[in-house]
């Protein structure tokens, strides 16, 4: 029983979309935006629609990053999250932040009004104890959400198979296709006058009058430029050091019988998030989960395994369809950031920390990010503020965090030396092994050939570390990403892995 497709469902539910060429040499705009994934979009498309000339520039495709990729949930429940924002930041915070993740549901239904089809539906969606010591978190997260005004209330059962000790329903919320909805809004970007270039890398950004957005294409030269690119590739914010990565997992079922009606997430560890989303005629249901940090030994093709033996305790699953993994970054203070740079910085705006809630969160940075650029107020951008300095807040996670990051940074010289050769590598194995005299990160593809690539991260030289479930190399230290071949797949690195003789 195992999956017949290693990609997002998103990608087999729609037809490859019109490519947008890259960049061809420098471009004067109003707005350069860099990443085409739901927060670059939306906020190219309310630019141009205010009236903005504006481009946008995606290392890759439309929605073919961590967008493309989510569990496509339009949702102001985000797991346990407005208790703890009423205990940490106060209950004016978690009524704001409700405000705006409410806000951000209904600008996306908006748009999906004016013709995009994405398969929105409008689903009830519960946050539920899976175990008797969870349920008076639950109980608190019912009351904290209630307070901050949204339609959360607690109940005993949900439609789940398997017992709950109880959970948090939130009403009139929905579900839909990620990256049908990004390439619908993409679609009224275009037809707006707003231009898109994909396969197009941004390396630099220096913030200037006019602002000058260095690619591998050509310049953009704009007055203002977004940076949406999951992680700020720019590190003069620090955001790497605020804001720490994970990856979490996927699969679809097809199962006998209908899934059950609403979306669920378990409030408790191992995670569990479930929908139902049609495909070929009938209703898939994707079961999602098994998170761990970037560069963790745990990137490995047990996490896909534990969701389908989820899945079969549970359901009479009659297939495996799909496979998929995601990447996100969660914020210290558990507010997502949007807004400037830095202090200092009065033209670059960042969005990131969206916490594996972005359709949502990054919709609503995507607003936050606009009105600032055309000079409108917005109740949220205090809240969100990329350059706010919380240390009550932050600090424990942040201590937290970056000692992780400075033992992994030491640890991972020390477990992996390199001393293995990479002539001993299995077809389908990577590891940091020795070639030609010299450590490198090896890998011995399918067919046998051996690639070997440098061992340090790009992006401030941690040693990567081996991804089995991805076959790629991931860093650690700051969730960095790279192809077997060197390639950058995640920011912040902006550089590839040099090769190295195999």
């Amino acid at each position: 029983m195992s999956a017949t497709t290693h990609r997002s469902l998103w990608f087999d539910t729609t037809e490859p979309p019109p490519a947008h060429p890259p960049l061809d040499g420098d471009r004067r705009v109003d707005v350069a935006v860099v990443g085409a994934g739901i927060t670059g979009i939306t906020a190219a498309l309310l630019l141009t629609r205010a009236g903005r000339s504006v481009a946008v520039v995606d290392q890759h495709v439309v929605a073919g990053g961590t967008t493309g990729h989510s569990t496509a949930k339009v949702t102001s429940q985000h797991g346990l999250t407005y208790a703890l924002l009423r205990l940490t930041h106060g209950r004016d915070a978690a009524r704001i932040y409700a405000q705006a993740m409410e806000s951000a549901k209904e600008r996306i239904a908006g748009f999906v009004d004016e013709g995009i089809e994405c398969g929105l539906r409008h689903k009830p969606a519960y946050l539920y104890a899976a175990a008797g010591w969870q349920r008076r978190l639950v109980q608190r997260e019912a009351d904290a959400a209630a307070q901050a005004g949204l339609p959360a209330t607690f109940v005993e059962t949900t439609p789940l198979p398997y017992e709950v000790h109880g959970a948090v329903r939130f009403d009139d919320q929905a579900e839909f296709d990620s990256r049908a909805y990004v390439l619908g809004l993409t679609r009224m970007l275009v037809d707006a006058g707003g231009s898109v270039f994909e396969h197009t890398r941004a390396h630099h950004v220096h913030e200037g009058d006019p602002c000058r957005v260095e690619t591998d294409r050509g310049t953009l030269l704009a007055d203002d430029v977004v940076v949406a690119t999951l992680m700020p590739f720019l590190d003069r914010g620090g955001f790497f050091a605020r804001a720490y990565a994970s990856r979490s997992y996927c699969v679809t079922a097809r199962i006998v019988g209908a899934p059950p009606d609403g979306m669920f997430i378990s409030a408790g560890q191992p995670t569990r998030s479930l929908r139902a989303h049609p495909f070929g005629g009938e209703e898939l249901l994707l079961v999602g989960g098994e998170g761990h940090h970037v560069g963790s030994g745990k990137a490995q093709p047990a996490r896909y395994e534990a969701l389908i033996d989820f899945a079969r305790r549970h359901w009479e699953v009659r297939s495996i369809e799909h496979r998929w993994s995601s990447q996100d970054y969660s914020p210290d203070d558990q507010v997502p950031y949007a807004g400037r740079l830095h202090l200092r910085s009065r033209r670059v705006y960042v969005a990131t920390g969206l916490k594996k809630w972005g359709i949502t969160a990054g919709t609503a940075a995507a607003v936050v990010i606009s009105d600032a650029i055309l000079g409108r107020e917005n109740a949220w951008a205090g809240l969100f503020s990329a350059t706010r300095v919380r240390p009550l807040q932050e600090a424990p996670r942040f201590a937290l965090e970056n000692t992780r990051v400075g033992i992994r940074f030491v640890a991972e010289r020390v477990r992996h030396r390199g001393t293995r050769p990479i002539e001993a590598l299995r077809p389908g194995e990577g590891g940091i092994v020795s070639a030609a005299g010299r450590k490198v990160a090896g890998y011995r593809d399918e067919h046998g050939a051996l690639h070997a690539v440098s061992s340090r991260c790009t992006h401030l030289g941690c040693q990567v570390a081996w991804n089995a479930a991805e076959h790629s190399w991931d860093c650690p230290c700051h969730g960095s990403r790279f192809a077997v071949d060197g390639d950058v797949l995640n920011g912040p690195a902006v550089a590839p892995l040099e090769r190295r003789p195999a």
